[in-house]
């Protein structure tokens, strides 16, 4: 598949899993931030024009999928919730006895 900048979806793959191979031979962490943080530095000294665009378009899909991520968890968290407060009106005890 080829998105919007000419890119197909394996030159991307490609480019994120090579920042997490670096990532994993420097020893640190590998965390969101630390990968965002190698794409950047990787599209910086990059001098060919269609790896900075897989790295750029790598970096917009990890915001993405952090972004999605966050709203269905946030909606799972609504919904239980919701559940919770319905469920203790429904289930109250008479403590008198």
């Amino acid at each position: 598949m080829v998105n919007e900048s000419g890119l197909t979806q394996k030159c991307v793959d490609d480019i994120i899993g090579e920042a997490v191979i670096t990532l994993l031979k420097s020893g640190g962490p590998i965390t969101t931030s630390s990968l965002l943080s190698q794409l950047t530095d990787m599209a910086k000294i990059s001098a060919n024009q269609e790896r900075k665009e897989a790295c750029l378009q790598g970096i917009v899909e990890i915001k993405q999928s952090i972004s999605k991520n966050y709203q269905e968890r946030s909606q799972f968290l609504r919904n239980q919730s919701s559940l919770f407060e319905s469920g203790n009106n429904l289930h109250q005890y008479d403590t008198k006895h």
